[in-house]
């Protein structure tokens, strides 16, 4: 069973752990905030107490900690971005990532759009996020931008020319740490 456990109630040694998988030579290098110090993670962690346009959260499956997954944007039932990054410890849990993401997202959030960025080096992501049904909207010299449509707890796999119907934000979750 899937558990998400929001960063706020994490303890001093997730924060931690946490910390040291943010700045991680396999995922800091996806951010677009490569590395960070330890003083502005836990500044961090305190200010999404009063945030609520974002959610962090440590992904756990029984005994395992998968990974990461944020919400940042937050617009309840409407949209939001979403970003993810893997435990680097392990391998192969993108997808198991990508479902609970969008079980979340779609139950709880009750978004419509998903958005999501990655570097336009970071082909671990870009496949993962075209593999899920993500459509690519816009791609500049550094960074892909994606855009999902959930509909009754389906998601449209149906690209279109969205770039000019909804706007992209453009603060960033990541880039698509994975």
């Amino acid at each position: 069973m899937i558990e998400f456990k929001n960063f706020v109630d994490l303890n001093a040694v997730e924060r931690v752990l946490v910390f040291a998988w943010r700045n991680h030579l396999h995922i800091a290098p996806l951010m677009k905030t490569q590395t960070i110090p330890l003083k502005e993670h836990l500044k961090f962690i305190e200010s999404l107490k009063q945030d609520k346009s974002k959610r962090y959260f440590l992904v756990i499956d029984g005994d395992e900690v998968l990974g990461v997954v944020c919400f940042v944007d937050i617009k309840l039932g409407i949209s939001c971005e979403f970003g993810i990054y893997q435990n680097p410890d392990l391998r192969g849990f993108g997808a198991k990532l990508m479902e609970a993401m969008l079980q979340y997202a779609s139950e709880v959030l009750k978004v419509k759009i998903l958005h999501a960025c990655a570097f336009n080096h970071n082909k671990k992501a870009i496949a993962l996020y075209t593999k899920f049904g993500f459509c690519l909207t816009k791609k500049d010299t550094t960074m892909s931008y994606f855009l999902l449509e959930i509909s009754a707890n389906t998601c449209d796999t149906n690209c279109k020319n969205t770039e000019s119907q909804t706007a992209i934000p453009n603060n960033s979750a990541g880039g698509g740490g994975i």
